[in-house]
């Protein structure tokens, strides 16, 4: 513990930690969580289920799935036991349960908390290997501040878990050219494995980087060109064993049809109906020019020139027998740009993290490097603008929590609670992740236009497909402000390269829907608009992300 206690490292996790705290019961107790395709509470069996029944898909692969199912047991057996049968009505219906769906998803983000920390230490363990244990440190530091990663380290989604697997894999690559040691190639083949049988975008950051990484390593260093033969056998020998493993927990080798049909869909609707840009040269230039904009704004200017500072220091350093391994987050950076986001065209904050994650290495070595310069002046200078630094960072982390903490969904419960009388009926739109949680007491009806059968359900909630211009008369209509705003928004044109994904141009084309959300806020239905729950901080920025954070909640009483 004494030791512990000393370790910068272990201080440094402890913050990450305190900084994830917060979202273990973001929205809950609740049979669903606001965590935006997040993996639990509802996704994780149907994952298990589905990968596995012949013809059938899940569109993630199941081996986080598997993690979740063993932590969870306690409450699967309990849920199973107070069943009143095992028909599937029954079962789902006990399964969706505020208590049992609030512990799967207490887990999941609990899980995901300590993979998160899993991915800082990771990044300091990189930075230290190719530099010193100062950078190791400070890379860490910088990895625990980053906004993106603070939401998701607290969330059920996948993007930790592979980030997780991908950076073990990618250290232990770096470990087996530094060390010269052939086992550790095992580690990192079947690591990789792990990370694209968790999330499938990780092959991206395998996909360039680890062909150009060896063959750099061949062509700087003496050592591997003497023994070729071993490094080509260990490395099949690996390859094969993980590809085998892979196919094998996907589900191509027992459910070949159900694993084609999901590259179908992983190739098509699930990445082009949401693509932000034109594919080609003009929509890559707009994707870069947006990413950059991105970094500078979100992360700051000096995080971003401390990144491009890091690396030139790297590179300058070339008669160095770390240099190479030094190499491979930067190729990990750029392989998932090339094979994911120029194959996907998105930008999303999620679709950004592993190029925040990795940069973060080449901040840690450029920030040791300039805070205990040889030069004085330089380095107390240098320690000044590294403080104000972390300190705007800590406010964006920080940031992340307070949107939590400040959900407007709680603000809208309480007006409910005050103003909801038993018997009153509500209409809602939208996934259960745009929805506050309601009066018991209250009758509450979802209305869409899409298949019944297709929803995610909540327990009471009335599901109904009807045109939204359907005469219903409920007494108070709920509106998330992020949903309806696909209706609202006109088509203006957009910047070279870039376009409205498929999702809003159907949106552009409900003429019904158009009409109607937009009456309602006008307040030429027969409703007026009695309260809106916003984000209301003066000291924390709203942060959004993933449609999950600081969206208002608009809430409409009919008229006497």
């Amino acid at each position: 513990m004494r030791a512990l206690l000393r370790s910068p490292l272990a201080w440094i996790l402890f913050v990450a930690a305190a900084l994830r705290i917060t979202g273990l019961f973001w929205g809950l107790p609740a049979s669903d969580g606001w965590d935006n395709d997040g993996f639990a509470p509802r996704n994780f069996l149907t994952a298990l289920a589905l990968t596995y029944t012949p013809g059938s898909y899940f569109t993630y692969p199941p081996l986080h799935a598997f993690v979740l199912a063993i932590l969870t047991l306690p409450g699967i057996a309990i849920a199973l036991l107070q069943a009143p049968s095992f028909t599937q009505a029954d079962v789902i219906a006990e399964f969706t349960k505020p208590g049992t769906m609030t512990f799967f998803a207490v887990v999941a983000r609990l899980l995901n908390l300590i993979l998160s920390m899993g991915i800082i230490w990771c990044v300091g363990e990189m930075a230290r290997l190719v530099s010193d244990a100062r950078a190791g440190l400070f890379a860490a530091g910088a990895c625990t501040l980053g906004m993106v990663l603070t939401y998701y380290g607290q969330v059920s989604n996948l993007d930790v878990p592979y980030l997780f697997w991908s950076s073990l894999s990618l250290m232990f690559c770096m470990r087996a050219v530094i060390s010269q040691q052939l086992k550790q190639f095992w580690w990192a083949a079947l690591l990789a494995a792990g990370a694209v049988a968790t999330k499938d975008q990780a092959y991206a950051l395998f996909a360039v980087s680890l062909p150009v990484f060896l063959l750099a390593w061949f062509a700087a260093e003496p050592w591997p060109r003497r023994h070729i033969r071993a490094i080509l056998t260990t490395l099949l020998m690996a390859s094969a064993l993980s590809l085998f493993a892979l196919l094998l927990v996907d589900g191509a080798i027992t459910n070949p049809g159900g694993f084609a049909k999901r590259l179908t869909f992983l190739a098509g609707p699930a990445s082009q109906d949401y693509a932000q840009y034109v594919q080609g040269p003009a929509g890559w230039a707009a994707l870069l020019w947006d990413m950059a904009r991105f970094f500078l704004r979100g992360y700051g200017v000096v995080a971003v020139l401390l990144a491009a500072l890091g690396l030139g220091l790297h590179l300058s350093r070339f008669r160095s027998e770390k240099w190479v391994a030094g190499l491979l987050p930067a190729l990990a950076i750029i392989s998932f740009i090339l094979c994911f986001n120029f194959s996907a065209l998105r930008t999303d904050h999620r679709f950004l993290l592993p190029q925040a994650v990795f940069s973060a290495v080449y901040i840690g070595i450029a920030a040791a490097y300039l805070a205990f310069h040889a030069r004085r002046w330089l380095a107390v200078g240098a320690r000044i603008v590294l403080a104000v630094t972390a300190l705007f960072a800590l406010h964006q982390a920080i940031a992340v929590n307070a949107a939590m903490l400040l959900d407007p969904r709680y603000d809208a419960e309480s007006w409910m609670a005050a103003h909801v009388r038993p018997g009153d009926t509500i209409e809602i739109y939208g996934q259960n992740i745009f929805q506050p949680r309601f009066p018991v007491t209250a009758r509450v009806s979802r209305i869409g236009q899409g298949e019944l059968k297709l929803r995610n359900p909540l327990p009471e909630v009335i599901e109904l497909k009807q045109p939204f211009s359907a005469w219903r008369d409920p007494k108070f209509i709920i509106l998330n402000g992020n949903w309806v705003r696909r209706y609202l928004r006109e088509a203006v044109p957009l910047k070279a390269g870039r376009i409205y994904p498929r999702t809003q141009q159907d949106a552009f084309r409900d003429i019904d829907a158009r009409r109607y959300f937009a009456g309602l806020e006008e307040g030429r239905l027969g409703y007026r608009l009695v309260h809106v729950a916003r984000y209301d901080s003066r000291f924390w920025a709203p942060v959004r992300i993933h449609d999950s954070l600081a969206e208002p909640i608009a809430i409409f009483e009919r008229l006497p």
